[in-house]
């Protein structure tokens, strides 16, 4: 069997898998030695991608109002909603919300669908709130939405600057390239900008842990610092840019001050600021690469715009190793982009202009076009909560985990009179909402493409044959088509025919100077379209670009790049309260829909937490581990505190990945107030002003099942992590004692034992369902060791009293999982350094082969292999 090559669902670096055997659901894959992005590479989660294709929990069939119906049922119901909705109240009272895990082709019928023949042009992406600032600046200085740079850049350049990204945990592939080429060449630099210390911060050269969102100060001095000392491209600037002289002054009036001025407001020792300056003048090859800590601002599209600027101001664009290079977090946020995904976008890079719209609505032969942007994802929503949105489909995403400010979802959610959802799980937040249902197709059973952050178009393969039901989106979206009579538009046998009219669209009529083009894709046949390797955008004579603007022709009617004077914005101050940083784990991804259900992925970090500096934690009487309600207006979740010095004073941080399917009371969007890019309308998730206090708890319990009766939770906050076939669930109660509780479930249990310690054991066994395993404490109970609990509840169900007391002291821990790829974890790195002592990070690496598969867990590795030199030298 020769090995079929796909593409991970993942994140934006677009990795290839390589699936040797393939047919069922057991599978095991590895990375595509061939493929551009990660030349055999992949992270933790795509090795793990295996795991995540079992059916339990999936929607195999349509749900109207709850109740099974065939598609037949729910397409009519859903032509008839759109129907009603448009002729009693116009065609801006439907509404599509996309994502970024979506294809290519099943995005460009949403928004034919919607801005060709609905005549609405409300159609945006969770893509909003990943990547839409950086779009919006592209777009102004370059003309287009156009990432010039590539990944091999990262590797060639002698200078890499990330701001606003851990890449180490966000991206570890692309980290392994950088880290692998910094090895070696040991003159390459790496400056990491993030008020955290990371896993990324920890290998840089240089760490600037500046004051939180003070990052546009520190570009525009950068800026200024290189017209002061002589370091502009004069030549560059004045053949092919425009704008610079506005702003130049606009950035002298912000952080024109001395340096010495300037490091204190960004809250950083003026010689680590006079040291980056200097790095940066002085090295041409540099490479600036940001994602959400630059996005998720009020001001991200300035800030991605400032740092553009510096780019044009020395030339360092359109050549190797030197390019402004925004990283995507979604799989195909690039692909949406290129087909229109976002309210403000016509497909194939055009807008609204008059011209465009023509232009496009001719090609589709368009019997209603939208003549002017839609809602963007946060006004959408807000409309909806006014009532405005009628019908409402979701493709692919969970808004109720994701925006900002979840009430004002949750009331939007239930002012719809028609809320659609097309999703492959059961259950999760937003699916409560859902009056239709429909079961879309998974990763291993869609088909079609998905482009990553550097431009490469890769083609998603199915393996396997859809379950139950299940559709591509892009065939229901037909569908309906047909119904309303656009039919003829919609005749779409495969995701060849979709692909192949969007690489029409691409071409057709283009102005000379748009970058992007699928020329000569549009021809290919069935079999050419299956084989299609991955390929760069624009296409020249068949072939792919690594680069654009080689030529310094920018995609603007004039050629020249575009300056843009901008002042970035400061976040609110927050007086006594903490500043919440929010981002993402290592082996998580998003709402944890996939990563969630896989234990392996769940024991590198397996808490909820709130990550506190230990000053915040005694001021605020907070201990590690103690629950915690973290809240301000906008709302309040709760989480268990992790104190750590890796935090700097007056801010937290809290993982995005947690929701109400994880978590009782739900994760981080309920903190995050709506403040917007007043451009790209994208969300300031990285700065909400927010309390954080200690939860009294009278009863601690551990409980181990499946489904639980609702009784068992009333009353109680708790966290829940996947187990092989059951799920572990941490439980507070912070109003109930042990006798209060157990007085409620007296027919419930089975077994009753009290020990000395003050514990109280429950095995509960209701009716045809499994055994639930159940234990109360007045006292904090430990939580047993993953590991052991799965190797002990396959072998057999071992009595509360066992675990409970192995997990506290008689079953010795297995230690802190640091290598999910090869399973290594501190004890066995400890273990190691103790029988070797002195050795170095490479031969830890060779014997047990941590960090060597994605390389996200190098930097711990390195702190136990320095921990180790402490103490021999301490010894």
């Amino acid at each position: 069997m020769t090995a079929l090559k796909t593409t991970c669902p993942y994140c934006g670096v677009g990795c290839g898998v390589s699936i040797p055997e393939y047919g069922n659901r057991s599978i095991r894959v590895s990375g595509d030695d061939h493929h551009t992005a990660n030349q055999g590479r992949l992270c933790v989660k795509g090795t793990h991608l295996g795991d995540t294709l079992p059916l339990k929990q999936r929607l195999l069939r349509p749900k109207v109002k709850g109740e099974t119906v065939a598609w037949s049922t729910a397409l009519d119901r859903i032509s008839s909603a759109l129907d009603s909705a448009i002729t009693q109240h116009g065609s801006d009272s439907v509404a599509f919300y996309l994502s970024g895990q979506m294809l290519t082709e099943d995005y460009y019928v949403a928004n034919k669908l919607a801005k060709g023949f609905l005549g609405t042009a409300n159609v945006d992406t969770n893509s909003r709130l990943c990547m839409s600032s950086a779009v919006a600046a592209y777009t102004r200085a370059f003309g287009e939405d156009a990432v010039p740079g590539c990944y091999e850049d990262l590797e060639l350049a002698d200078l890499v600057v990330l701001i606003g990204s851990n890449l180490a945990w966000a991206h570890p592939v692309l980290f392994q390239r950088l880290q692998a080429a910094r090895q070696a060449d040991p003159n390459k630099k790496l400056v990491v900008i993030d008020p955290r210390v990371t896993e990324t911060t920890e290998v840089a050269d240089l760490h600037l842990a500046l004051n939180p969102g003070s990052d546009g100060l520190l570009l525009n001095g950068l800026l200024c610092w290189l017209a002061d000392h002589g370091h502009l491209d004069q030549n560059f600037i004045e053949a092919h840019t425009e704008g610079f002289t506005d702003s130049l002054a606009s950035a002298q009036a912000q952080s024109g001050q001395p340096i010495a001025e300037l490091a204190q407001a960004c809250g950083l020792d003026e010689a680590d600021l006079r040291q980056f300056y200097c790095w940066f003048s002085a090295t041409p090859r540099t490479v600036t690469a940001w994602s959400m800590g630059i996005n998720q601002s009020r001001s991200g599209v300035d800030k991605s715009q400032a740092i553009i600027n510096l780019h044009l101001a020395t030339g360092r664009i359109g050549k190797a190793g030197a390019t402004p290079f925004s990283i995507t977090g979604q799989p195909n946020a690039m692909g949406g982009r290129e087909v229109g995904g976002l309210a403000n976008q016509l497909a194939s890079h055009m807008d609204f202009s008059p011209n465009h719209v023509e232009r496009v609505g001719r090609f589709w032969k368009a019997q209603t076009m939208a003549t002017a942007p839609g809602l963007k994802a946060v006004e959408l929503f807000e409309a909806a909560a006014q009532g405005k949105i009628k019908v409402l489909w979701i493709m692919a995403t969970n808004p109720l985990a994701s925006l900002p400010d979840a009430k004002k979802v949750r009331e939007a959610l239930e002012k719809v009179e028609t809320v659609i959802v097309s999703d492959v799980v059961t259950d999760n937040d937003t699916l409560a909402f859902a009056d239709i249902r429909l079961p879309a197709l998974a990763w291993g059973e869609k088909d079609g493409t998905m482009t990553n952050s550097e431009r490469t178009l890769s083609r998603q393969r199915s393996f396997l044959l859809p379950p139950g039901e299940a559709q591509p989106d892009w065939w229901a979206m037909a569908e309906v088509a047909k119904r309303m009579g656009f039919g003829d538009a919609f005749t779409y046998q495969n995701s060849s025919d979709v692909f192949r009219e969007h690489a029409g669209l691409s071409t057709f009529e283009a102005d000379s100077w748009r970058q992007f083009n699928l020329a000569g894709l549009d021809q290919l046949s069935a079999r050419q379209y299956d084989e299609l390797k991955p390929l760069q955008w624009p296409i020249r004579d068949g072939q792919g670009s690594a680069r654009l603007f080689t030529d310094h022709r920018f995609a603007t009617p004039s050629g020249r790049a575009r300056f843009v004077a901008v002042q970035p914005a400061l976040p609110d101050e927050t007086g006594q309260s903490l500043r919440l940083n929010t981002g993402r784990l290592r082996d998580q991804w998003h709402s944890m829909t996939r990563t969630g259900l896989v234990p392996g992925l769940t024991e590198h970090r397996q808490e909820f937490c709130i990550s506190l500096h230990p000053d915040d934690a005694r001021r605020l009487s907070i201990e590690a581990g103690q629950l915690c309600r973290i809240h301000n207006d906008q709302g309040f979740f709760a989480a268990l505190a992790d104190v750590t010095d890796r935090q700097q004073p007056g801010q937290c941080f809290a993982a995005m990945h947690w929701n109400r399917h994880h978590a009782s009371d739900g994760g981080v969007g309920r903190c995050i107030p709506v403040i917007t890019d007043p451009i790209s309308g994208q969300p300031e998730s990285k700065h909400a002003s927010v309390r954080v206090n200690p939860i009294a708890v009278k009863t601690y319990g551990l409980l181990i099942a499946d489904q639980v009766p609702p009784t068992l939770l009333e009353g109680a906050i708790w966290f829940r992590t996947k187990l092989n076939q059951l799920s572990l669930w941490q439980l507070y109660f912070p109003e109930h004692s042990v006798a209060q509780l157990t007085e409620d479930w007296p027919e419930a249990a089975d077994l009753t034992l009290a020990d000395t310690e003050g514990h109280w054991y429950y095995r509960i066994q209701p009716k045809a369902e499994e055994p639930l395993w159940l234990a109360l404490s007045s006292q904090p109970l430990a939580r047993p060791d993953a590991l052991w609990l799965e190797n002990n509840l396959q072998e057999a169900r071992p009595r509360l009293d066992d675990w409970i007391r192995g997990s506290e002291s008689g079953q010795p821990s297995n230690g802190q999982l640091i290598c999910t790829c090869t399973g290594v974890r501190d004890t066995d790195i400890e273990a190691f350094l103790q029988r070797q002592p002195g050795s170095s990070v490479a031969q830890v690496q060779a014997t047990l082969g941590c960090s060597t598969v994605c390389g996200s867990c190098h930097s711990e590795v390195c702190q136990l292999v320095g921990k180790a030199e402490s103490a021999m030298e301490l010894g």
